[in-house]
């Protein structure tokens, strides 16, 4: 009995996480201002997978005082189980200190199946990136990396003025 109840529960796939990722979304709650918590202003925003089938929840945080330091994520909310796991975060400078080099240069978290299998759910996993080197054009390209439709992004997450959204 013990086994079959093993055999039910979904493991996770790295192949099935990035299918999450970039799986296309639309808006369901457009963007809204939470306020500032911990130094940070926080915005949301609530997503569906197109067919239906999946939940997300985006948000963007930025530091009140350097712009530099920012952080955009994406968090799935599975229907099927209790909690919510953040798939991938686009972050700016935080400062490099000891043990967190990464926090000098811009960087994306990202978590792996095996943790999530093991009940980590942190995206600890960390890749320089040097797709982005402002909070707009980070934003710019979580949306289109994320998959969010065109007229959502339009709509919600317009390019900075001056500039033409450019598919990649």
């Amino acid at each position: 009995m013990f086994m079959f109840l093993l055999l039910l529960i979904e493991m996770y796939t790295d192949q099935f996480i990035q299918d999450l990722i970039v799986c296309p979304k639309t808006i369901i709650e457009a963007p809204k201002d939470s306020g500032i918590s911990r130094g940070s202003f926080k915005t949301v925003f609530g997503m569906a997978s197109v067919d239906g089938v999946h939940n997300f929840t985006g948000f963007i945080s930025r530091n009140a005082l350097f712009q530099e330091n920012f952080s955009i994520g994406l968090v799935y909310d599975p229907k099927e189980e209790k909690g919510k796991i953040c798939l991938l975060r686009c972050n700016g400078l935080h400062g490099e200190t000891i043990g967190l080099a990464h926090h000098s240069f811009f960087h994306i978290h990202t978590v792996t199946a095996d943790d999530i299998n093991n009940g980590i759910k942190v995206e600890k996993h960390i890749q320089k990136t040097e797709e982005y080197s402002t909070l707009e054009d980070a934003t710019q390209f979580y949306i289109k990396y994320v998959n969010i439709l065109p007229a959502d992004r339009k709509k919600h997450f317009p390019p900075p003025s001056g500039q033409i959204e450019m598919e990649f």
